[in-house]
């Protein structure tokens, strides 16, 4: 068996730009590379979300974030889209540098180059850091998994209706939109 060397956030930020989304996962270095399917998805998933959010005064919904949420071993997250309600948004000389706040919701869009594996691995630190839920998105396949902070999964497909209950209450709309 051979031992992972696990690196820090300050390694992580030496490290050159190649144009990658770079995290840490317990001090393991992921690298994911978005292709346009990705782009266009979680654009839509914005596009979707913020004024529902915003015209309610919920909160935030925002793109790719660096979600500080651990140390030794350090856990440095880039959720493709967040929901942060009112409740949790940090005053505005907090908002600079990593983000330390939970989010209520992440959102996931898988790239060719994630594994399965990793992918799990994802969805159980945010629910263990306490996010209260995730919704990773799947392109190749055109469906949604949403998890719960129960650690329950739902796989949503294009002819099924995406809803949110208390993590944002009122928001609805059919699979089929993330990938028209």
């Amino acid at each position: 068996m051979v031992a992972t060397k696990l690196m820090t956030i300050e390694e992580l930020e030496a490290l050159p730009e190649d144009g990658r989304k770079h995290e840490l996962l317990w001090g393991e270095l992921i690298s994911v590379a978005p292709n346009f399917r990705h782009v266009k998805i979680t654009g839509i998933i914005i596009e979707l979300l913020a004024p529902h959010v915003r015209q309610r005064g919920l909160g935030v919904v925002g793109p790719e974030g660096s979600f500080m949420f651990s140390r030794d071993p350090d856990l440095l997250l880039i959720p493709d889209v967040v929901f942060v309600s009112t409740d949790r948004v940090p005053p505005e000389e907090e908002q600079s540098g990593y983000i330390t706040v939970i989010p209520n919701m992440v959102f996931e869009v898988i790239s060719p180059s994630e594994t399965a594996r990793t992918v799990h691995a994802k969805v159980m630190a945010y629910l263990d850091m306490g996010v209260s839920m995730v919704v990773v998105v799947h392109p190749e396949r055109q469906d949604v998994t949403v998890w719960d902070d129960h650690r329950t999964a739902r796989v949503l497909s294009a002819g099924d209706d995406l809803a949110f209950g208390d993590v944002l209450p009122g928001f609805h709309l059919p699979v089929a939109d993330l990938f028209g």
